[in-house]
């Protein structure tokens, strides 16, 4: 999350901040920031951070995807065999024939 930031002092044990540092040092990224990250994972993870329309997108998500894994399911794990590109280009076609019949028509 970005946006405004408040300064706040936390005491860890020795060995927390000496991991916290070595996580930091191979990833390439400032404490701070590895402590935000941290912290976010862990409150989303219990579901307090998640604002409610996000809240209400990640669980669209989520109907999406069993959704998905029923209608997989029922197709024996195979998935639907569709060329988009194809079917664009024939539904193109088929409004171009509508409209050129509805402009004959006129």
């Amino acid at each position: 999350m970005t946006g405004r930031k408040y300064r706040a002092q936390i005491l860890l044990d020795v060995e927390q901040h000496d991991a916290l540092v070595e996580i930091a040092r191979r990833e390439g990224r400032s404490l701070s920031d590895l402590v935000r990250e941290m912290l976010w994972q862990q409150l989303e993870q219990r579901g307090r951070a998640v604002r409610p329309e996000v809240r209400r997108r990640l669980e669209a998500l989520e109907r999406i995807r069993r959704h998905r894994a029923e209608v997989l399911a029922r197709r024996g794990g195979k998935p639907l065999e569709v060329d988009s590109a194809e079917m664009i280009r024939r539904m193109r076609e088929e409004r171009d024939e509508r409209s050129l019949l509805a402009g004959s028509r006129h």
